[in-house]
């Protein structure tokens, strides 16, 4: 579970696992107060926190894993970030528009284990926000009058204006909604105290479009990852990262600043597709040494719900081959890109199990990153 560190404190850990391992079942309205190893043994503990700190500064597998946090209190352990296993590296929130007093408190928690907390910025998701406000506009827009419109009078051309492109404005009123939008969002890192945000952005091929569309491309990246970059050099000790298809951005070079470049994976069914999403992304200007595979966990809701799972069964032949598994297990493999670690999507779903909590994702810790073997 801690990788490097077990082997020094295996009596910490195991009691970490058996207490996590009964959490699940606990009814939160129980005022149960159970004496933590911090109380029992403040060195002890010291010394433990200590060294997952300095694992975390080491060269190992970076690990990711994102959680739908509630806007109100925790109601339910899963909902708890200060469950999720210490060997995390980073805990991103999916609703860091409002984060609850109890969650902001727990982030200053996890970051004494050396864990950072960041929140993602979707592009994608402001333009298909930008196109319901336009629908929303459409449709609130009055009928028009059947009134005959009365004839010009006026000399010639005489003080006529020339009337702006109306595509032209709007296409202005979408750059500045995205700065706006962008910057509100940036604003979330300092009144929660996040670690950092990741930016991201899924991209076209712009080679083959026309020259207005290109150019309409360009400048919508600009006015995203312009107010990012600005943002970014007043708050340099934050943690930047890019979320998406690298190989579409039209200038790369806040890529250069972003310390991983997370590649979405979670639609794949396959290794050979993770591949297939590692070279896509290895293209010029794209730092190849800090690549993050994304993938899912399985849904803890839905039986018909496919997201999470690959194409085949596991090493025992009756189990069907977990995303999160695999995808640990590709990231040891040699390639021409760096794999720096996984991130895993919707860790909430992976809390509720018989045996271990969040037993998945420390199995694919312990497959990245396994404990020293004595000689």
């Amino acid at each position: 579970m801690k990788s490097n560190i077990i082997k020094f404190f295996f009596p910490v850990v195991m009691l970490f696992a058996f207490v996590a391992c009964d959490e699940w079942t606990e009814i939160e309205s129980l005022d149960i107060h159970r004496p933590t190893l911090e109380e029992q043994n403040p060195e002890l503990y010291a010394q433990y926190m200590q060294a997952l700190r300095d694992y975390k500064a080491r060269d190992h597998k970076i690990v990711f894993v994102s959680v739908d946090n509630p806007s109100t209190a925790p109601s339910q352990r899963s909902e708890h970030i200060k469950t999720l296993p210490d060997s995390v590296d980073y805990i991103v929130l999916k609703n860091p528009a409002d984060v609850h007093p109890t969650l902001v408190a727990e982030m200053s928690l996890v970051r004494e284990k050396g864990t950072r907390v960041l929140y993602t910025i979707d592009y994608d998701a402001l333009e298909a926000r930008w196109a319901q406000i336009l629908e929303e506009e459409e449709n609130n827009q009055p009928e028009e009058s059947e009134t005959p419109e009365t004839p010009d009078e006026s000399d010639g051309d005489e003080g006529e204006e020339l009337q702006p492109d109306p595509a032209v404005v709007l296409e202005q009123r979408f750059l500045d909604f995205c700065r706006e939008q962008t910057a509100l969002q940036l604003s979330y890192c300092d009144r929660y105290g996040f670690d950092g945000v990741i930016v991201a952005c899924t991209g076209k091929n712009y080679s083959g479009m026309a020259d207005d569309v290109q150019a309409r491309y360009i400048a919508r990246q600009e006015a995203f990852f312009g107010t990012v970059g600005a943002w970014y050099g007043t708050h340099a000790g934050k943690s930047l990262s890019f979320c998406g298809k690298p190989q579409y951005l039209a200038d790369k070079s806040i890529l250069a600043q972003c310390d991983y470049v997370i590649l979405p994976a979670i639609d794949v069914q396959s290794v050979s597709e993770l591949s297939l999403v590692l070279v896509q992304a290895s293209v010029a200007e794209v730092p190849a040494d800090r690549f993050v595979i994304q993938v899912s966990t399985v849904s803890a809701t839905d039986p018909t719900d496919e997201t999470g799972y690959f194409l085949g069964l596991d090493e025992d032949g009756k189990s069907r081959l977990r995303a999160v598994k695999a995808a640990a297990q590709w990231t040891l493999a040699a390639s021409d890109g760096t794999k720096a670690g996984l991130f895993i999507a919707d860790a909430q779903n992976d809390y509720f199990n018989i045996s271990m909590v969040y037993r998945n994702i420390r199995e694919a810790i312990s497959i990245m990153n396994p404990a020293p073997k004595n000689r």
